[in-house]
């Protein structure tokens, strides 16, 4: 367990902090300057640890991860519930084969089946680049087997956008009104919402403000240019995205009193009233 941790004075005014809730943003700095956190930002951290440390209720712990994942600041596992901050070891740089060999001992730690593991591999590989490779031992074969596995799924990703590139450079135009247009893959093309979609998902997600969903969607896909989807990933994007905030209840709102209802006479006697 470290004793403390770095945060960047950046860290209060960059954009990424500034379009996010006071409680995504309490939950960034403890992520970077927790007990749990390690060199490579990258570490298993349960509901649980979040909601005793803060004091914070389970759905309140959600809310903030899913909030800080749409922003980019984190990946989360949300099988094993190990958590990557993507940009830590750009923050927390490695400055010797020392704690390069560490760093590498971190990762073969994680495990395999995480989904982070590919990307983790590509940003250490990243981390450690400057470093002479005879100095860190032969530690760094242990990402070699992932970085091929992020690079095949590169390479797939290519191929179903080079399919798709003739129909997404004219997608099919619609008469009906559209609600929004969501950014793909590319930059110059764009998946239009039409408005009997947005209603089709109401009737899917029913707990969800739909509009307001779509909107947070677009703001994304705008500020994660690199996370973009191709035309056939998009409406898996938008069912994955509706179907998390379907399954994190919201607290419920006080009941409102209808304005044109007659209001009840009060009848009580008030205390040490004598008639």
């Amino acid at each position: 367990m470290r004793d403390y941790g770095k945060v960047h004075t950046s860290f209060w005014i960059s954009d990424g902090m500034r379009q996010v809730s006071d409680d995504a943003r309490l939950l960034a700095l403890y992520l970077l300057t927790g007990q749990h956190t390690n060199m490579i930002g990258c570490f298993r951290l349960p509901d649980g640890y979040v909601s005793e440390d803060l004091g914070w209720h389970f759905e309140r712990v959600s809310k903030g991860f899913d909030e800080l994942s749409r922003n980019g600041f984190v990946s989360r596992d949300s099988t094993s519930k190990w958590v990557l901050i993507r940009n830590f070891m750009t923050w927390n740089s490695i400055e010797n084969p020392n704690q390069g060999i560490s760093a590498l001992r971190l990762f073969s730690q994680v495990p395999d089946n995480t989904s982070l593991k590919p990307e983790l591999a590509r940003i250490l590989a990243g981390a450690i680049d400057h470093l002479d490779p005879e100095k860190l031992k032969g530690s760094e074969r242990v990402i070699k087997p992932f970085l091929n596995q992020e690079q095949e799924q590169e390479q797939e990703q290519e191929q179903e956008e080079k399919d798709l590139s003739g129909a997404e450079e004219n997608p099919p135009q619609t008469d009906e009104p559209v609600f929004i247009s969501l950014p793909l893959s590319g930059g110059k093309v764009f998946f239009d919402v039409p408005e009997s979609y947005l209603r089709e998902q109401a009737v899917l997600y029913p707990a969800v403000d739909i509009e307001q969903e779509f909107r947070n969607m677009r703001g994304w896909l705008d500020s994660n240019p690199e996370r973009r989807k191709t035309g056939r990933g998009i409406r898996r994007f938008i069912t994955t995205w509706l179907q998390r905030c379907q399954d994190t209840p919201k607290s419920p709102r006080p009941a409102q009193r209808d304005i044109n209802a007659p209001s009840q006479p009060d009848n009580s006697i008030p205390f040490g009233f004598r008639g």
